[in-house]
C-alpha cells in the first residue's frame, strides 16, 4: 500500500474491528447467558405456580387434545405435564409431548424426546401425590435467543460500517497538514529555500518541518559558499592569467633580450602560481567529496608525513616516530601545506610534535605570527593574512581544514609562545610512542 492514508485506515479499521468484534462476542455471550437465566427462572416459576394452583384446586387436570401444529412456534415453547407419584399422567398442555418430560429428581434436568432436546424443571408434592414438570423445547429456545442476539448484533455491524466511514474521513482530516505542506513544496521555486510554516495544530509535523528547514538552511549555506568559492576562484585565476597575457605581449613585442628574459621569468612564475592554485582547488574538491574511511587509513610515522622537512635545519620533531592511523595521501597533503605555511613565515625554528594522549598534532613557528583579528579567518578559502608573503593561493590552510574534517577532527589557530603561529590539529586518530608498532609502515 503506497498511500499513508490507506495504511492508517487499514490499521485503525483492523484494530477497531478487533475491539468491536470482541465487544460483540462479549455482548452475545452475556446476552445469551442472561436470556437463558431468565427462561430458566420462568420455568421454575411456572412449575411452582402450577403446583400451587393444583393444591388450591383452581386447576382441574385433564388430558388435552393432540397438538395440531397450527400454533405459533413461541406458543409451543412452554410445555407442562402433571404426573402422579405412581407414574400416571394426570394432565398435560397442548404443546407437551406424550412422553415423560423428565425422569430425574426435582429441579432442572434435560432430556431428548423424539430427537428434540428439552430443558425441564420438576416440582414434586408428596402430600398431594403429584409431580409437576414444566419444560422448554431447546430448539425453540435457541431460536428465541438467536433472534435476541441478532437484534443486538445487527445495529453493531451497521455501527462498525459507520465507524469505518468516520475513520476514513478522520484520517483524511488528520493528514491535511501533510497535503498542505506537499502542495506548498510543489509550487515553490527551486531557488526558494525559506523555512516552511507549520500549522500550530500539526504539532506532530513540527520535528519533520524543523529537520526539513534545517536541511534547507544548510543547503542555502552550501550554495552561498559555492557561489563565493566560484567567484573567488575566478578572481584568483583571472589575476595570473592577466599577468601571463601582459608578460606574453611584452616578450613578443620587445627586442631587448633582458626585457624578454624578465618577461619569460614572470610568465613562468604566473604559470607556477596558476598550477598551485589549480592543484589546491582540486585538492579541496576531493576533500569536500567524501570522508576518510577505515579502509583508507594506514599506520604512518609523524616524520614520514612531513617528508618535505628534510634538509630544512629549522625543523625539529618531538617524537617523530609516533604512529598515526590516517590516509597517507590525503593527510600527507595537509601536512605538506602546514609545513609550507610554517616555512614561509618561520625565522629560525619550526617545531612539530604529537601528543598521543590527547591526539593533538602541533606545528608552530617563530615567525611574525598573525594578528588576533585574523586568527578566526585563517582557513577560509583564498584568505591571506595582511603580512602573508606574495605568491600564495590562500588555499593551503583551507586544504588542512577540509582534510582534518574528513578525518573527523578539527583545527585550532593560536599564537605560539614565541609570537609565531601555532596550529593544533585535533583528530580522532590513534597514535602512540609506547604502543606496539605495526610490522609494516607506510613511509
Amino acid at each position: 500500500m503506497s498511500s499513508i492514508r490507506l495504511r492508517l485506515f487499514v490499521t485503525l479499521a483492523i484494530v477497531t474491528a478487533i475491539v468491536w468484534g470482541g465487544a460483540v462476542v462479549w455482548v452475545e455471550i452475556q446476552t445469551r447467558a442472561e436470556v437463558q437465566r431468565v427462561l430458566d427462572r420462568r420455568l421454575m416459576e411456572s412449575a411452582r405456580m402450577v403446583s400451587s394452583l393444583m393444591q388450591a384446586g383452581s386447576v382441574r387436570p385433564a388430558i388435552q387434545a393432540p397438538d395440531t401444529g397450527a400454533a405459533d412456534v413461541y406458543d409451543r415453547q412452554l410445555s407442562c405435564q402433571i404426573w402422579s407419584l405412581e407414574g400416571d399422567l394426570i394432565g398435560r398442555s397442548q404443546s407437551a409431548p406424550a412422553e415423560r418430560l423428565s425422569e430425574g429428581a426435582d429441579g432442572f434436568s434435560e432430556r431428548t424426546i423424539r430427537g428434540e432436546r428439552w430443558r425441564v424443571y420438576t416440582v414434586r408434592d408428596r402430600d398431594a401425590g403429584f409431580r409437576v414438570m414444566v419444560g422448554d423445547n431447546l430448539a425453540v429456545r435457541e431460536h428465541l435467543v438467536g433472534n435476541v442476539v441478532t437484534a443486538l448484533i445487527g445495529p453493531a455491524v451497521l455501527g462498525l460500517v459507520a465507524l469505518g466511514v468516520l475513520i476514513w474521513w478522520s484520517v483524511g482530516r488528520g493528514l491535511a497538514p501533510i497535503r498542505q505542506m506537499t502542495r506548498s513544496l510543489a509550487v515553490r521555486d527551486a531557488e526558494d529555500l525559506t523555512a516552511l510554516d507549520v500549522s500550530p495544530d500539526a504539532r506532530e509535523l513540527r520535528p519533520f518541518a524543523l529537520a526539513l528547514n534545517d536541511l534547507m538552511s544548510r543547503l542555502g549555506a552550501a550554495r552561498r559558499r559555492e557561489a563565493e568559492f566560484t567567484a573567488a576562484a575566478a578572481h584568483e585565476l583571472r589575476t595570473p592569467l592577466a599577468g601571463l597575457r601582459v608578460q606574453a605581449q611584452i616578450a613578443a613585442s620587445s627586442s631587448d633580450p633582458a626585457v624578454r628574459s624578465r618577461a619569460l621569468e614572470q610568465i613562468q612564475t604566473s604559470v607556477d602560481r596558476t598550477a598551485r592554485l589549480v592543484t589546491g582547488l582540486l585538492a579541496l574538491a576531493r576533500e569536500d567529496e567524501m570522508p576518510v574511511s577505515d579502509e583508507d587509513r594506514r599506520w604512518v610515522t609523524l616524520q614520514s608525513l612531513f617528508a618535505g622537512a628534510e634538509g630544512d635545519g629549522r625543523v625539529s620533531f618531538v617524537d617523530g616516530d609516533a604512529l598515526l592511523n590516517v590516509d597517507p595521501d590525503r593527510f600527507g597533503a595537509a601536512a605538506a601545506n602546514l609545513l609550507a605555511n610554517a616555512q614561509a613565515h618561520a625565522e629560525s625554528s619550526i617545531l612539530i610534535s604529537y601528543d598521543p594522549t590527547s591526539g593533538r598534532l602541533i606545528v608552530e613557528d617563530d615567525g611574525p605570527g598573525v594578528a588576533f583579528s585574523d586568527l578566526h579567518r585563517l582557513g577560509r578559502r583564498f584568505f591571506r593574512a595582511s603580512n602573508a608573503p606574495t605568491g600564495g593561493s590562500g588555499l593551503g590552510l583551507s586544504i588542512v581544514l577540509a582534510t582534518v574534517k574528513a578525518h573527523g577532527g578539527q583545527v585550532q589557530f593560536l599564537r605560539s609562545p614565541g609570537g609565531g603561529l601555532r596550529v593544533e590539529v585535533i583528530v580522532a586518530i590513534e597514535a602512540s610512542g609506547s604502543m606496539h608498532k605495526p610490522s609494516t609502515l607506510t613511509d
